[in-house]
């Protein structure tokens, strides 16, 4: 019985002689152990197609090849593309000032609900107005209204959320 190997050769079955040994195609994918031809069922100009466009280099001969080949382990550092890290967002020194007083108070967690939900039903009410003055403005575009509704929709939520919590 001869099995596949690494010789660039490979038995359909994995049984049979070495005369049913086939070259390697890259296609990986089997049917009751018999590898399915990716171009069965095409149409005959596709096909004409798929047959004179060469087998590109690195195709995987097993999905352990395709997961080892996806790894990012086999990528080499000079390829690796890092991803964008997105900027912090830099506290103005009103923010800085702000944040640095409520820290300085002595306040009840009824106290900090109080002051938060202030700030979240003062944003609410912004995106309210934006929303309702582009509403009226005929040049403003529908996917801007949409977004700031969404926000809007969100600090409406954010608030029923913090008004909900009881620190009685």
């Amino acid at each position: 019985m001869s099995t596949p190997s690494n010789s660039g050769f490979s038995n359909a079955a994995g049984v049979g002689s070495e005369a049913d040994l086939q070259p390697l195609s890259g296609r990986y994918r089997f049917c009751a152990g018999r590898p399915v031809d990716p171009s069965e069922g095409l149409h005959p100009e596709l096909a004409d197609t798929a047959q004179a466009v060469p087998l590109a280099a690195g195709i995987p001969n097993s999905p352990q090849e395709l997961i080892a080949m996806q790894s990012n382990d086999n990528t080499p550092d000079n390829e690796r593309a890092e991803r964008p890290q997105k900027p912090e967002k830099q506290k103005s020194a009103k923010v800085n000032e702000v944040l640095e007083l409520i820290s300085k108070l002595d306040t009840s967690s009824l106290e900090d609900q109080q002051i938060a939900l202030s700030l979240v039903r003062g944003l609410e009410s912004f995106h309210d107005g934006v929303v309702e003055d582009m509403r009226e403005d005929n040049d403003a575009k529908h996917s801007q209204i949409i977004a700031w509704s969404i926000d809007a929709d969100r600090l409406m939520r954010s608030r029923m959320l913090l008004e909900s919590i009881d620190l009685d």
